[in-house]
């Protein structure tokens, strides 16, 4: 698991750092309503990725560690089929929630293409993650980024910033599922459905589960990301590139955190099939204050060079960024022990529970955000998301915790929902 960790850790400081060096660039570049417009796109990304990894990536990863090839075979050979089906079925989606922010070609067309591949590279990243390639899934990684950058500055100079970075985040990721399907374990990358015919009737066994994780997505991205919606509406989109940007530089912390849960599900997954409960809680416990120790650790760094940072990168164009950092880092440090502990249910397959524990927290900020109506200053809006990400946060760890005492109870028995593939 430690080389895997290694593997991981470096697949998402390129993510992170790419990331952050695109939201940087474009601080530094562009007005505030173009960064808006960009953070726009990216978050109707990040909600489609939620909704496609409930369906297909957390089957996946959940139902491959522990079984025989020919198991993995049959159960990709249903989910990689699906993938292909939603990620079609969720392109009129994608054109519906960009055309909310702008409908010219120069923006919808990129971001469409980018949710696409982007889709099906996340997919392919997420297969190997769950074969315990991580080494593979950082290569693909690699060719994204490299591709990404390379085609977006060819770009820069031909066509807006904004279009730009995303045509080239798109071409980056068509290359990387090229690479993908030239090195994938199943045949052709399992690129295909195996062979076999049924569709979605053949994905009604992993249905059960999936239609609770579905619901815990579309909820978590109410919670953590409907504040995008709720300011592009109420206030406008140089508001919105103005919280966007005080969010800009707290990039590394989620991703640090999904870093660890790509490769810890699995594990913890392996560990509670085995009936090894003492070793997945281990793996929790270990990894949740790990993040939050490395996160802390960011933060202060942050903090102390900030008096640096601050007239550098944001030139004063944002008024309180600094207030909108700060709401920023603590919203993203109870977000990322959120992540942890749910990574954790995930592998304990307690779907179910970690949806209402969403239901909540995104109940809980939609109450919040309606307060964006009335004359409150801008950071209101983070706030909204922290109300929610606590609520979340602290529910997960009962549920962990009540989890981790009936296992002990009953002998180390599955506890939680669903039967196995």
């Amino acid at each position: 698991m430690r080389r895997a960790m290694v593997y991981s850790i470096l697949d998402q400081a390129v993510l992170s750092a790419f990331n952050l060096g695109l939201s940087l660039l474009l601080v530094a570049t562009v007005a505030p309503a173009d960064f808006g417009r960009f953070s726009y796109g990216l978050a109707v990304l990040l909600i489609l990725g939620s909704v496609h990894n409930a369906l297909v990536a957390t089957p996946i990863g959940v139902s491959l560690p522990g079984q025989g090839r020919a198991t993995q075979a049959d159960v990709l050979s249903v989910l990689l089929g699906a993938d292909h089906r939603l990620r079609l079925a969720l392109m009129p989606v994608a054109a519906l929630l960009l055309a909310f922010a702008g409908a010219d070609a120069a923006f919808v067309g990129p971001a469409l293409a980018l949710c696409f591949f982007s889709l099906w590279r996340e997919t392919q990243r997420g297969l190997a993650f769950a074969l315990s390639e991580a080494g593979r899934a950082l290569v693909i990684d690699l060719v994204a980024v490299s591709v990404s950058a390379l085609a977006a500055g060819l770009l820069w100079r031909i066509v807006p910033p904004v279009s730009a970075l995303l045509s080239g985040m798109a071409i980056g990721s068509a290359a990387a599922v090229a690479v993908a399907h030239r090195t994938g374990p199943f045949g052709r990358g399992g690129f295909g459905t195996g062979g076999r015919g049924g569709g979605w009737r053949r994905y009604g066994r992993f249905w059960h589960e999936a239609r609770w994780s579905l619901l815990g997505a579309v909820t978590t991205e109410a919670q953590f990301r409907g504040y995008v919606f709720a300011v592009q509406a109420l206030r406008g989109a140089d508001t919105l590139g103005a919280v966007q940007a005080g969010r800009a530089l707290m990039g590394p912390l989620p991703l640090l955190a999904s870093a660890w849960s790509r490769v810890a599900r699995p594990e913890m997954t392996r560990a509670l099939v085995e009936r090894r409960g003492a070793d997945a809680l281990r793996t929790v416990i270990l990894g949740t204050g790990g993040v939050l120790v490395l996160s802390l650790g960011y933060l202060a760094a942050l903090a102390l060079a900030w008096p640096w940072i601050e007239p550098r990168l944001f030139g004063g164009r944002y008024p309180g960024i600094g207030v909108l950092t700060a709401a920023w880092g603590l919203t993203t440090l109870i977000g990322t022990g959120h992540i942890c502990l749910g990574t954790y249910l995930q592998a304990a397959r307690c779907f179910r529970p970690l949806a209402f524990v969403s239901v909540g927290g995104a109940a809980a900020s939609a109450i919040a955000l309606a307060g964006l109506a009335t004359a409150v200053p801008t950071v209101y809006a983070v706030g909204a998301v922290a109300v929610g990400e606590t609520i979340a946060l602290v529910w997960s760890l009962v549920l962990v915790v009540g989890i981790a005492r009936r296992r002990e109870a009953v002998g180390d028995e599955t506890v939680g929902e669903g039967a196995r593939p």
